[in-house]
């Protein structure tokens, strides 16, 4: 499935133009972290802000790119999966991994998206005068990809039932 995989490339460029573009107009020490309240609570260097941002980019996309071409030699043995005796036997473990790849990419491409709106926010808070951030976006991205991941676990769960 290539889809996930353009739209993760598509993000992580549009995350390399977002940091071009705010990387001059923020700060020397940005605020890093927030409380539920969006106020700033810590606080770190630009340089190692987005330093974090491209690693944690790293670290997501790699459910899209790397995961699907590594998991065909991952044994058994260390596949989480209900079932997994069933559902990764030799018979069935192609079109298993298969599905998996395809669903661990649309969780990096959701997780992904999730980073890229959460730091575009912050860039912005620390770009405002009150140095805080917009208390209802950040609640409302957490909530849609709680929702997403509930969505996610259930079609997981759906397609490997117990074998009859």
């Amino acid at each position: 499935m290539k889809l996930p995989l353009y739209i993760v490339l598509f993000l992580f460029g549009l995350a390399i133009a977002q940091s071009i573009h705010f990387y001059p107009l923020l700060p020397d020490v940005v605020g890093s972290h927030f409380d539920v309240a969006g106020k700033v609570n810590g606080t770190s260097s630009k340089m190692g802000y987005f330093i974090a941002y491209f690693v944690a980019l790293a670290v997501t996309s790699s459910f899209t790119v790397i995961l699907p071409l590594i998991f065909k030699y991952v044994p058994t043995s260390i596949i989480n999966l209900p079932h997994r005796e069933y559902w990764l036997s030799s018979d069935r473990r192609e079109e298993s991994l298969q599905f998996l790849n395809g669903h661990f990419s649309w969780f990096g491409v959701a997780t992904m998206l999730l980073m890229v709106i959460i730091f575009h926010l912050t860039f912005l808070a620390n770009l405002s005068p009150i140095k805080e951030l917009s208390a209802p976006a950040p609640w409302a991205l957490l909530i849609a990809y709680v929702l997403f991941t509930i969505w996610w676990t259930v079609i997981l769960l759906r397609r490997f039932p117990k074998p009859s």
